[in-house]
């Protein structure tokens, strides 16, 4: 976890200490709706459907809104008070029956292999340690199926320094994943919120 980031969570406890402490209109991550590269994906059919997992799925909107688009959805997060948080947009949005709600590190998911069609990982890759990302990366890419993707939000380098997660430069952000991975897709943007940092936003599909 990058040093500003890991100061603000044990400053408040970890991030269920985060998600107790700042209102979840004020969590710099929360835009209140699914992200936009997300609907504009899906509405393109360019995600295969089946069994999606939700990568530290935080206040749950983009979870329900693939579940409402066809997904069977396992979405998780470290944190109980997101997944408290998680349950209710579910629940708003009438998508109960195709979310599963899990508390877990992402990191030790016991899934079988080839589980899941679908990784959509809005801001869970740029929270994590380097040393642990290339091991995230083998994960995903063990858990997808054939022809399986992965829609990725990260922090740009265009984002200035400060707090927050990893800015990743492009060529990172390539290298990173360019071994298991076929970029279709990686596009400037913004990380949705009240914020609206400079983002990346990569459409991946897993090499045959």
């Amino acid at each position: 976890m990058p040093d500003a980031v890991k100061g603000l969570v044990e400053q408040l406890g970890g991030w269920d200490g985060v998600y107790k402490t700042v209102k979840p209109e004020e969590l710099p991550w929360n835009a209140g709706f699914p992200d936009s590269d997300l609907r504009r994906l899906v509405e393109a059919s360019r995600l295969p459907l089946g069994r999606a997992l939700d990568a530290g799925t935080g206040p749950g909107h983009d979870a329900a809104y693939l579940a409402l688009n066809g997904w069977d959805v396992l979405a998780v997060d470290v944190s109980p008070a997101a997944l408290a948080l998680a349950a209710r947009t579910v629940r708003a949005a009438y998508a109960e029956g195709r979310v599963t709600l899990r508390q877990a590190d992402v990191l030790t998911l016991r899934e079988p292999a080839e589980s899941f069609a679908l990784v959509h990982d809005r801001g869970c890759f740029h929270t994590l340690d380097a040393k642990d990302r290339p091991r995230y990366v083998a994960l995903v890419e063990r858990l997808l199926g054939p022809g399986g993707k992965v829609v990725l939000r990260t922090f740009s380098d265009k984002e200035p320094a400060g707090p927050g997660p990893h800015r990743f430069p492009k060529a990172e952000l390539e290298t990173a994943w360019s071994s298991g991975f076929v970029f279709e897709e990686l596009r400037e943007g913004i990380f949705e919120g009240p914020r609206k940092p400079k983002a990346w936003l990569a459409l991946l599909r897993k090499r045959s």
